[in-house]
């Protein structure tokens, strides 16, 4: 493949596109692909990452000093766990690998804080399996300073991996720390992605007009849409339940994304979700969230889900205000959530995040719109 090298982008969120394989790559994805040495088997323009373990935190963060696309994903891991995999995010792969395929992944990244005594943050990366028996290769060490940087592995495959399987694990509980990953690209082919002074840049978020996407018309007068609603890269995770992609094609935009807690969190946000804010917000400025949402089934005295939700920060303490409640019946509907903000975030430093570990239940939340009022 052509490599071109281009300068970096700095957008607000990085788009989450389904893409059925590498070999069928939407125009945006192939374009990107041209950009590329070898054959571009993940999507970058994706950071909605699966994530898994104890005694972690997961969230999103965008700014505009962020490689790759103007965002990350933020790990805050609580202890060192027994092993380097004991919390992982699995980077998904969009073609099988064959059994002498030369692979390379490269991500940014950065470590905000760390107890290993060189200041450093570590991932451990492999190249597996998503299935019993978890089988993999290339397992290696990254260390992670604290500047943004761009980190590569390549490794021969001595197994085969199907397409339903396949993907990078990236294992970060190898020491308590706080770290950052941005744009990931997984190559075949290559034994590396871009010279170290130069990487692609994946397409990035902006903010749109209200008039070009599809919502409610009661909303057309609302104020200025501040968010993306037809991204759904969304920051999910949590120990509290599970959450997955559906297609809804009776409501706006026709997707949306399941919600499931099992039990009562220890805390309310066991399971989040986080919808990032593109622009700044200052202290006083007025918003109105529109959240379309429904309840398949709740373990609630009235039988309907309960969702909290608060505008915050994204990364820790993850400060914010505005901490409400609502509930939401069987029949998809819109809540309009009024807020008034208490304190400021730079641009791309806040997000709508929704709380689902108040409750047993199993909810489905469509498009979220966010307006600024004021």
């Amino acid at each position: 493949m052509k490599l071109t090298t281009m300068t970096l982008g700095a957008g607000a969120v990085l788009l989450a596109l389904c893409v059925p394989a590498w070999a069928e790559l939407p125009p945006e994805l192939a374009a990107f692909d041209e950009q590329v040495p070898g054959d571009l088997i993940n999507d970058p323009t994706r950071i909605d990452w699966a994530s898994y373990g104890t005694g972690y935190e997961s969230s999103g963060r965008q700014a505009a000093d962020i490689p790759g696309g103007g965002a990350a994903r933020v790990f805050d891991i609580k202890a060192k766990g027994a092993n380097a995999y004991d919390v992982a995010a699995n980077v998904p792969l969009l073609s099988e690998i064959k059994s002498g395929d030369e692979v390379t992944v490269g991500f940014y990244a950065r470590v905000v804080s760390t107890e290993r005594s060189d200041g450093k943050g570590v991932i451990g990366v492999r190249f597996q399996e998503n299935a019993a028996p978890y089988g993999g290769f290339g397992d290696t060490n990254v260390l992670i300073g604290s500047d943004w940087e761009w980190h590569e592995v390549t490794a021969r495959a001595d197994k085969r991996i199907r397409k339903a399987d396949a993907i990078v694990a990236l294992q970060l509980a190898g020491a308590k720390q706080s770290i950052e990953i941005g744009q990931a690209i997984v190559v075949k082919g290559s034994p590396t992605i871009v010279a170290k002074s130069a990487v692609a840049a994946a397409p990035a978020s902006s903010l749109k007009d209200a008039a070009s996407i599809e919502m409610p018309d009661a909303l057309r007068t609302a104020g200025q849409l501040i968010n993306d609603p037809i991204d759904r890269s969304w920051a999910s995770g949590g120990i509290g339940g599970t959450w997955q992609a559906i297609d809804v094609p009776e409501i706006w935009l026709q997707k949306a994304t399941r919600f499931t807690t099992p039990q009562v969190g220890a805390n309310r946000w066991d399971l989040t979700s986080a919808i990032p804010i593109l622009p700044d917000v200052k202290e006083g400025d007025t918003l109105m969230v529109a959240v379309v949402a429904r309840t398949v089934s709740a373990q609630t005295e009235d039988g309907k889900g309960m969702i909290y939700a608060r505008i915050q920060g994204t990364i820790p303490p993850y400060e914010g205000f505005g901490d409400k409640v609502f509930k939401i019946g069987d029949r998809w509907q819109m809540v309009n959530l009024p807020f008034t903000a208490t304190r400021g975030f730079g641009a791309g430093d806040a997000t709508v995040t929704l709380h689902f570990a108040g409750a047993a239940q199993e909810v489905e939340v469509g498009p979220v719109y966010v307006f600024k009022t004021n």
